[in-house]
């Protein structure tokens, strides 16, 4: 059993920090939450205005209003997804914002977040390029953290699982 996981940041630079991560269980469901920069003790300060803007559409603003505290959303995360073997993400980004995040609340995930393309080549024979192709054909990702990490579980399913799933 599996769950896929998806970050939405505050830019791309190694600057950048974590502002809301979603995921999706092996029924497809999901959740998603915003994470309330303020409450990292003051050190996530880089914020990129296009990210905002054309990106994932996240203000400032919306995170501090409506923001988990990192430690809550690491406790979260743990209680959640600890009990799955495998726990995937489609970038190495976001492998930097899960240690970025648990770093913060100085906690240690209790999954193991894995970038899904070296686990599709080790155990699948299915190499990066499929997956991409079939994160296509299931349209465009909105870049909100729970519904790209959906895409995600959707894609390794179509690749691995069930064709007639999708």
């Amino acid at each position: 059993m599996w769950a896929t996981l998806d970050f939405e940041a505050s830019g791309l630079s190694d600057q950048s920090y974590p502002i809301e991560v979603g995921y999706s269980l092996p029924d497809g469901h999901g959740h998603s939450l915003l994470i309330n920069p303020q409450t990292a003790s003051g050190v996530w300060q880089y914020w990129d205005e296009y990210a905002e803007q054309e990106i994932h559409q996240i203000s400032r603003q919306e995170l501090y209003q409506e923001g988990w505290q990192v430690v809550e959303v690491c406790l979260h995360l743990n209680a959640v997804l600890g009990q799955y073997e495998y726990v995937f993400c489609d970038s190495q980004w976001d492998l930097f914002w899960l240690g970025r995040l648990y770093q913060a609340a100085h906690m240690r995930p209790s999954f193991t977040l894995t970038e899904i393309g070296h686990w599709l080549m080790q155990e699948n024979g299915i190499d990066r390029i499929q997956f991409q192709l079939a994160l296509e054909e299931l349209g465009p990702t909105k870049h909100r953290a729970m519904h790209d990490a959906q895409q995600i579980r959707q894609a390794i399913s179509l690749l691995v699982n069930n064709p007639a799933e999708l």
